[in-house]
């Protein structure tokens, strides 16, 4: 059964089953755990039946903030994903070319062996660490410890590059700290609700129930997208942008605002620096002037700019395509200088909103498991390195005073400056671009790989696979993108010899000469000492515990001591993280008086734009069915028969003009690639615009044709301040195949 794009019911977006449970067995629960969902930032609470150990059913928590007892399609069968006879249960080595199943003892011997001797011959730089947004923050806690503390590695990121690090870079340099300001109470309460370059409706459907029923009560919903996606199908206004046209959009919002007088002088006078320079910056970016260069009347532009202005509470909503478009960081800052420049933050209804794709990116990110430093530290302050030192008993010298990202890894690999990979829980060998460079890389590094499922494509490369627990098998905390810390639990074993991402790394680090710093009992314990590192950071946990969250379902940091309830919104004593002592921002940066700094951005063009060779702009994003690279929700067999194959949108236009029929496969060719794909025709693309789901990857590794991963065809431009490469825009053509029969 594949579904209908463009036409799908909110109730099915939302919902799958009007009772909002599903049956496993039939069998009636003994035993009922609290927990939260493993797929996406919003973080869903969720019940799981058990009848004799067994899970029989599960249903949204309806006393749960969050979803309020709702859960979307994918929160529904996850767990599904964990009784896959595709799990990983033991660890394998690379003999004579292949992956051969072997005992612990001799992975974790081969590993030690390998690590020691390149620490050896070459030093910490010589090893890179690569993971994700979806293990435990006490995992990641414990990762970044031996990562940075203990080895001294610079080399250490995660699949947030992906995602989320422009959005941290901007929430850094307005605010001082990659924290979220609002919380999406924000969403119950906003008389004006921006979504700019995200699909709320397919990606976080809990949070779009939420924005549809505010919207039925008179908010203006605008909705910023070069596609006419489910949310934008919805919206009071759409504008649709032409692609790579995000920062003279977001200027000229700007200048109609400054031009209006819709500005709040009061507030940024005495909270904000830098409104002088973004007045000047944008004051020739009138709706006029820039009308036919974005592809949206003048008249509407200065409609979405009034109407945000206007409105007494405006919350945005921002994504991918604003962080994977040309000039993403910078693009961000815009979108929150509209909340500056207003006064619109800090109070109820009225917040920039950045939605995280993955279950604990927040986590990451706050605990130091990727490009962050523990608790939301600066790594070249100095007053920052003495408290980790101190706590760790370590010398601060070992500890690293940057962070090399997985782009500076994977050119450190063709330089032979790295020689060891660790990658944890990613799958880099379908997500990330120009794939056929990737794939060359990583078969020239000694590759451990560390995940849940075998076969899995990154796994192909390795030379070592260590088998892991997943969600439902372990014990830690996940925080949403509204800063809400949950108690994830553990409510069945790991399959066969699969052991938690905690006593990998435990089991390592003892074996590296570390282990008495790393011995904790349980993650409890793990959680006890993070929370110590982060008191007096924005990120406080001080008051939060496992016995407190058991209780109270969800605490919001930051909850700096036990009788604090925790924090529903930042900002509301209009006092910012960009003091000196406080923020991740660099020395230069810091302002004493702890005001947001707004930023001016300067007009960026896209790497490569349609031409004769190739006339297509192509986009890439996500489905409501799929997760990621798949990895999850392919072993779900209810998933994978809605959508098991990848394709490519086109307009119908464009597809009467090029005699191409519905379903017809087609090539899709890039500068850098190829894929073999049916046609979705759709007006959910527009004209000269091709839009392909990122979720597939090898379905027959051993053939080209099959493969689907639309990452063969993005280029490797990345934002100049995060890194984060620019997914959504690149060129590509359509051509037939030689084949007539192919997939007949």
């Amino acid at each position: 059964m594949e579904r209908s794009f463009g036409k799908m019911s909110e109730n099915i977006i939302t919902d799958v089953a009007q009772n909002r449970q599903w049956d496993a067995g039939g069998e009636k629960p003994d035993v009922w755990v609290n927990t939260v969902c493993g797929f996406c930032g919003s973080g869903c609470g969720i019940e799981v039946g058990l009848h004799q150990g067994q899970v029989v059913t599960l249903r949204g928590r309806e006393d749960y903030p969050v979803n309020m007892g709702h859960l979307c399609i994918k929160g529904f069968y996850q767990w599904k994903a964990l009784n896959s006879v595709e799990r990983a249960r033991n660890p394998m080595l690379r003999k004579d070319g292949r992956l051969v199943v072997v005992s612990w003892e001799e992975a974790l011997a081969a590993i030690e062996k390998e690590i020691g001797e390149t620490l050896l011959k070459a030093g910490p730089s010589s090893l890179g660490i690569y993971n994700t947004g979806q293990l435990t923050l006490e995992e990641y806690y414990v990762l970044g410890k031996l990562a940075r503390g203990f080895i001294g590695t610079a080399n250490i990121d995660a699949s947030l590059r992906l995602c989320m690090s422009s959005a941290s870079h901007a929430l850094i340099r307005a605010f001082g700290a990659d924290t979220a300001p609002g919380c999406y109470e924000d969403l119950d309460l906003a008389d004006c609700i921006l979504i700019f370059g995200s699909n709320p409706a397919e990606m976080f459907p809990q949070l779009w129930r939420r924005i549809r029923a505010r919207q039925k009560k008179g908010a203006y919903l605008v909705v910023v997208d070069p596609r006419k996606t489910a949310t934008a199908r919805a919206a009071n206004l759409h504008l649709p942008i032409k692609p790579g046209q995000n920062i003279p959009l977001l200027n000229s919002f700007l200048q109609v605002l400054f031009q209006k007088g819709l500005v709040d002088g009061n507030f940024v006078a005495e909270y904000t620096t830098g409104w002088e320079k973004l007045r000047d910056a944008v004051e020739e970016y009138t709706p006029e002037k820039v009308e036919d260069r974005v592809g949206i009347a003048a008249n509407k532009i200065r409609e979405a700019a009034v109407t945000f202005g206007e409105a007494p509470r405006a919350t945005s909503i921002f994504m991918q395509g604003v962080f994977q478009s040309v000039g993403g960081a910078d693009a961000a800052n815009l979108i929150i200088n509209l909340h500056l420049i207003t006064g619109k933050i800090g109070r109820p209804g009225s917040s920039p909103l950045v939605l995280t794709g993955q279950a604990n990116s927040m986590g990451c990110r706050e605990a130091g498991g990727a490009a962050s430093f523990v608790g939301m530290r600066n790594s070249l302050n100095p007053l920052h390195r003495g408290e980790v030192a101190l706590a760790w008993g370590i010398n601060e010298a070992i500890l690293p005073q940057y962070t090399n990202n997985i782009f500076h890894m994977l050119e450190k690999i063709e330089r032979g400056e790295l020689q060891l990979l660790w990658n944890i829980a990613s799958n880099p060998a379908v997500s990330l671009p120009n794939l056929a460079k990737v794939h060359q890389q990583l078969d020239k590094v000694f590759l451990i790989v560390q995940d849940i499922y075998y076969p899995m494509e990154t796994a192909q490369f390795a030379d070592v696979f260590l088998p892991a627990a997943g969600w439902g098998e372990k014990l830690g905390t996940f925080t949403n993108s509204e800063r809400r810390v949950s108690l994830v639990e553990g409510f069945q074993a790991a399959p066969g010899e699969a052991k938690t991402d905690l006593e990998i790394f435990q089991l390592l680090a003892k074996r590296l000469g570390f282990g008495k710093s790393f011995g904790w009992s349980d993650s409890e314990k793990v959680f006890d000492e993070w929370k110590r590192l982060s008191a007096n950071r924005p990120c406080d946990m001080g008051g939060i515990s496992y016995n407190k969250l058991r209780s109270k379902g969800s605490i919001q940091w930051p909850c700096p001591d036990h009788n604090h309830g925790g924090t529903r919104r930042l900002f509301s004593d209009k006092k910012f993280f960009t003091g000196p002592n406080y923020s991740q921002l660099n020395e230069e940066d810091h302002n004493k008086l702890n005001k947001a700094r707004i930023q001016p951005a300067k007009d960026i063009l896209p790497l490569e734009t349609p031409n004769e060779q190739y006339p297509f702009w192509l986009n890439t994003g996500r489905l409501l069915e799929h997760y990621h690279t798949r990895t999850k929700t392919k072993r779900v067999p209810e998933l994978n028969r809605l959508i098991s194959s990848a394709f490519f949108e086109i307009n119908p236009l464009d597809a009467v003009r090029l005699a191409i029929r519905k379903g017809q496969w087609m090539k899709v060719v890039s500068p850098r690639g190829s894929i073999v794909l049916p046609a979705k025709v759709t007006d959910t693309a527009f004209p000269g615009q091709i839009f392909i789901p990122f979720h597939f990857g090898d379905l027959d590794p051993g053939e080209d044709r099959f493969n689907q991963a639309a990452n063969r065809l993005t280029h490797e431009e990345r934002d100049e301040h995060s890194s984060q490469p620019v997914l959504k825009l690149s060129v590509c053509r359509l051509e037939e195949i030689d084949d007539p029969t192919f997939c007949n």
